[in-house]
């Protein structure tokens, strides 16, 4: 069965399995209705998992959940996409939605949000937040149970894709911090700097490689992979060069965005002392128009490759 044949599947079985899903909702008691969504749910991927939530504007959120595996969240997107309407009792989402943080029982200790204080760092390069958290019972906790309950309270604030697209680095102190904004605050905070961002911020780094030598890398930091849920490909389109020629790499890039459309987007260029080589992402549709331009190019461009790269981490080690 194709990831396909699965969501529709899923979809087919909906009209009958949201009745005996909202009667164990009202009974506060999971049985027949949640092994099937589980069921379900695993014929797509085994790696998702489920949550029924009070929703945003329906009464129940459905959420399906790539569980923060970057090569699953394109699943979910398509899963979303051929879900029915919302209406008032269903709304569906491709990732955890917020919902009010509660108290967390660890221990004897008892981690209220609202006694959270977070100094915020913002990472312009990347356009994210690195924060540091504290609460004055932190210290009362090894290092792992400190950050499980740092990542649930904000996971519960932000909700899956607002954390995984925002939130850089996380450092939690076990002390109370003097300064900072509380905690409720966060979502606030990630919402004007999510809004403001732009997602175009290049960059310029010198790098050295042995084999291969010095190079010039100019990198946009800033991409977000929610942004560009059907690129899972990446490209590299090489270019010789005696010495660095901008105009025949402007020209071939030009070449390469025109082909490219809303297929793909460019997020590198590196310069060595006789090659250039320019880097994407690009959706299934657009590769084969991407492999020709070593034919329409040649031989200045002497080598196109288009490879899978669901979870970006090309684009990881670059930034």
């Amino acid at each position: 069965m194709t990831v396909g044949d699965a969501i529709a599947a899923f979809w087919e079985e909906w009209p009958r399995l949201r009745g005996l899903l909202e009667q164990e909702l009202a009974r506060g008691d999971y049985g027949d209705g949640t092994e099937q969504l589980t069921d379900l749910t695993e014929a797509i991927d085994p790696g998702l998992e489920w949550d029924l939530l009070a929703g945003l504007e329906a009464r129940h959120a459905l959420c399906l959940s790539s569980a923060l595996d970057p090569a699953l969240r394109p699943l979910t997107e398509q899963w979303v996409r051929a879900a029915p309407e919302p209406d008032g009792d269903w709304e569906y989402h491709p990732a955890r939605i917020p919902v009010t943080p509660v108290a967390l029982e660890v221990g004897s200790f008892r981690i209220h949000p609202r006694d959270v204080l977070v100094v915020i760092e913002p990472d312009q390069s990347r356009d994210e937040l690195n924060l540091t958290v504290g609460h004055p019972d932190f210290g009362g906790l090894d290092e792992v149970l400190q950050l499980q309950v740092v990542f649930r309270l904000l996971d519960d604030l932000l909700g899956e894709d607002l954390m995984e697209s925002w939130v850089g680095s996380v450092d939690v102190v076990p002390h109370p911090l003097t300064w900072g904004v509380p905690f409720l605050d966060l979502a606030d905070e990630v919402d004007r700097h999510a809004a403001s961002a732009t997602g175009q911020t290049w960059e310029f780094i010198e790098e050295e490689d042995e084999e291969l030598g010095d190079s010039r890398l100019f990198i946009n930091r800033s991409l977000k992979r929610i942004d560009h849920l059907d690129l899972d490909f990446v490209a590299t389109v090489s270019i010789e060069v005696q010495s660095f020629d901008p105009v025949l790499v402007r020209e071939v890039e030009k070449d390469l965005a025109g082909v490219l459309g809303t297929e793909g987007v460019i997020y590198a260029h590196r310069a060595f002392d006789d090659f250039t080589v320019l880097y994407a992402y690009v959706g299934e549709g657009a590769a084969d128009g991407v492999r020709r331009l070593a034919d329409r190019w040649s031989p200045q461009v002497y080598e196109v490759m288009v490879e899978p790269d669901p979870t970006w981490d090309t684009y990881e080690e670059m930034r």
